[in-house]
């Protein structure tokens, strides 16, 4: 029987399936985004790596950082840990400390020829 109002449903007030309301809710864990997983050990030593080899040690640690950073990034990629971003931090600061490094040897080596 339907009410003077226009919403279908019986004497008691309640509406009808498919009325205005709520609706049906989607299954537990269906359509909403997982967490996302925390950054491997292996992410963060390679962009702590990555900072202190731009300052304190420009041959080793950016070696290092580099390294850390590729298997880091590969495991991100699998899906295996989180922190990409870190990894892709310390990949780029390994490259540029790298080029730094390659950089200062070529510039003491030129000063040191030029100075005999």
């Amino acid at each position: 029987m339907a009410h003077q109002s226009g919403i279908a449903g019986d004497a008691t007030g309640t509406q009808a399936p498919g009325g205005p309301g709520y609706g049906v809710q989607p299954p537990v864990g269906y359509g909403y985004p997982g967490v996302a997983p925390l950054p491997s050990g292996k992410a963060t030593a390679s962009m702590v790596l990555g900072i202190l080899g731009l300052v304190l040690v420009p041959i080793i640690l950016p070696i290092v950082a580099l390294c850390l950073g590729v298997s880091a990034k590969r495991m991100a990629d699998r899906g295996e840990g989180g922190g990409r971003g870190q990894a892709v931090a310390g990949i780029a600061m390994g490259w540029v400390g790298i080029a730094f490094a390659v950089l200062g040897v070529t510039v003491a080596t030129i000063q040191g020829i030029s100075a005999m």
